[in-house]
Formats: C-alpha cells, sequence, structure tokens
C-alpha cells in the first residue's frame, strides 16, 4: 500500500509554477528595465535566447519538487488501516460420506461439485466470515470463522470423501456447525448445509441441532445434493481397476425441509447439476448485512532518504555546471 505520511505538504507544489514564472517572466523584466537611453543599441546588443536560459530554473523547480515529496515522506507498505464493512457469518456444513463420490453431477462427483461452488460462492462473498464443518460418521472443524478466504479455500481444496464411512451424521454435522455460530454477534448468522444422505448415525438428532439452532438465531439453509434413486457409484475392481455401477442412494429431503421450516427458511433445495447449486448459493446475496471491523498491519519502507540524496545531486549538479560547463554572467 503506497500513501504519504504527510500529504498536505504536496500543496507545496503549486509554487512551483510560481516560482519558474519569477525566474523565466517577472525577474526578466525588471532586469529590462535600465536607466539607458540609447534603446535602439541596447536591442542590438540584447543577447540572443538559448536553452541555457532555463537550464537553471528548471534545475531548481525539479529541486523543490524533490525536496517536497522528501517532506510528505511517501512510503509503502507499514503502519495499521481499519477498515469498516457489512458482512455475514456463514458455515458451510459439507457431507464427505461415501455416497459423495456418486457421478451424477457429470462429469464431476458430488462432492467435487460441491467443493467448486463452494469455492465460488466465498470467493463472491469478500465481506463475510466464513467457516467450513465436515461431516460423514463424525463432524470436524475444517475452519473456523474467517475473513482469510485464501486460507479457507485451500483447507476446503483438501477436503476429502471419508471412503471408510458407511453412515451420515447430520445432526452431528449441524450441531458443530451450530457451535461455530453461537458466540458470533452478526445479526445475519446461516448454516448452509449440504448432503446428499439421510442420518443414521451420530449422537444429536438433526431435529434437535435445528432447535439449537433456532435457539441462537441461526437460519439453516439444507441443500440436498444429487438425484434420489438410482445413481452411477465408482467401484474399486481387482482386476480392471474403478468401474462403474448403478447404486440405490436414499436422501431425506422430508427431513431437511423440517430443519429448514424450524429455522425460518422455508424449504429444503434439490440440486441435481451445479448450476442449481449455484441459484441455491445465491440466495444468501439477500441476507441482511452486519457491521464488522478489521485492522490489517503494514510495515512500511520509507522512500523520503532517497529523495534526499536526489536532491543532493541536483544541487551538486547546479554548482558543478555553473564552475565548469555553464557559467552564469554576474548581473
Amino acid at each position: 500500500m503506497f500513501s504519504f505520511y504527510s500529504p498536505w505538504w504536496l500543496m507545496a507544489l503549486l509554487l512551483v509554477p510560481l516560482y519558474l514564472w519569477f525566474e523565466l517572466h517577472f525577474k526578466r523584466e525588471r532586469k529590462a528595465m535600465l536607466p539607458f537611453s540609447r534603446l535602439g543599441l541596447l536591442r542590438r546588443l540584447k543577447p540572443r535566447p538559448s536553452p541555457w536560459n532555463y537550464l537553471y530554473p528548471a534545475l531548481r523547480a525539479l529541486l523543490i519538487v524533490v525536496l517536497v515529496l522528501a517532506i510528505a515522506r511517501p512510503r509503502w507498505g507499514k503502519g495499521r488501516q481499519d477498515v469498516q464493512g457489512e458482512g455475514v457469518d456463514i458455515v458451510i456444513a459439507l457431507d464427505v460420506s461415501g455416497s459423495m463420490l456418486a457421478v451424477d453431477f457429470s462429469p464431476e462427483n458430488r462432492i467435487g461439485a460441491a467443493k467448486k461452488v463452494a469455492k465460488d460462492f466465498i470467493l463472491q462473498r469478500q465481506n463475510d466470515r466464513i467457516g467450513l464443518v465436515s461431516f460423514s460418521e463424525y463432524a470436524l472443524t475444517r475452519c473456523p470463522l474467517t475473513h482469510d478466504h485464501t486460507a479457507l479455500i485451500q483447507l476446503l481444496s483438501q477436503v476429502d470423501v471419508n471412503k471408510e464411512a458407511s453412515s451420515t451424521a447430520i445432526g452431528m454435522g449441524l450441531a458443530t456447525a451450530v457451535a461455530r455460530l453461537r458466540n458470533s454477534t452478526a445479526k445475519s448468522k446461516v448454516i448452509i448445509l449440504i448432503t446428499d444422505g439421510v442420518n443414521n448415525t451420530g449422537e444429536i438428532d438433526p431435529f434437535a441441532a435445528a432447535d439449537m439452532a433456532k435457539t441462537f438465531g441461526i437460519k439453516v439453509y439444507p441443500i440436498g445434493v444429487g438425484s434420489n434413486g438410482l445413481v452411477d457409484f465408482p467401484v474399486t475392481d481387482p482386476l480392471f481397476g474403478t468401474r462403474y455401477q448403478k447404486v440405490m442412494i436414499e436422501m431425506d429431503m422430508d427431513a431437511l425441509d423440517k430443519i429448514a421450516a424450524m429455522t425460518g427458511t422455508g424449504v429444503a433445495a434439490l440440486a441435481t447439476n451445479t448450476e442449481q447449486l449455484k441459484a441455491v448459493l445465491d440466495k444468501i446475496d439477500k441476507l441482511e448485512k452486519s457491521r464488522y471491523r478489521i485492522r490489517y498491519f503494514y510495515d512500511y519502507n520509507e522512500f523520503f532518504p532517497y529523495l534526499l540524496w536526489l536532491a543532493l545531486a541536483l544541487l551538486l549538479l547546479e554548482l558543478v555546471l555553473k564552475l565548469v560547463w555553464v557559467k552564469v554572467l554576474p548581473e
């Protein structure tokens, strides 16, 4: 970040045109007002205009500019800046159970499509604090609420399906996301629950977790991803490698609808392709915003010493020109 420590000194640059006008116009006109009576002779003796007549005024004007810039102290980087804006606290709760490997988001599987759309969503929500929770047989906090979206996206890219998981704990995933948001002071607190299965394990029931969310004023947007029924699923064959076969995957949309109704978001959404999933996530843009403050720290590099050295060089240049190269006639 480039800035000036004392930017008001830059107003002194307005003196440079005044100085040039004084040197090149006003001062010379005063020199011409001499008490001689033979004006014709003076006109014949008047020296011809020369580029050297402008050299020293130009050098001094440049010297003034450099000194003013040095006093204003240009710098790059260091310091502190407070930024205020508006945003929403959001936790993405992502199902990583084995069924998310189903390939009905062609050419990607469900987990790949969900991660891709989630990444685009995060990039569009620059003012929001966003966290990430993954769940299968158990739930893990992958990233707490943060404004560091670069780190969040890096962590999202590392999320993969738990191939050993044979069941889905939607209630645990939702409860973990609620835990990440319960101390939030934001006006809008949101959980985006992305799953493709049925809650069939875990210590916390999805409706109990939804009731917890309601207690803390958290809105839950449940999204069912994928087709409900027979879908292509990768199977590893020791002889022929990976092949695909039709597998029945059930999705409990009724339970997701109830979770949405309990937390005041209407009904759950069903996304069977990437475009539908994007459309669902776009609803978050309409939420009420909340105030936030971010404090940035910089490590400034000061440029004024270099400008002082340049000013000294200009001063020495003028001195050398006057003594050696272009001498100035006495006035």
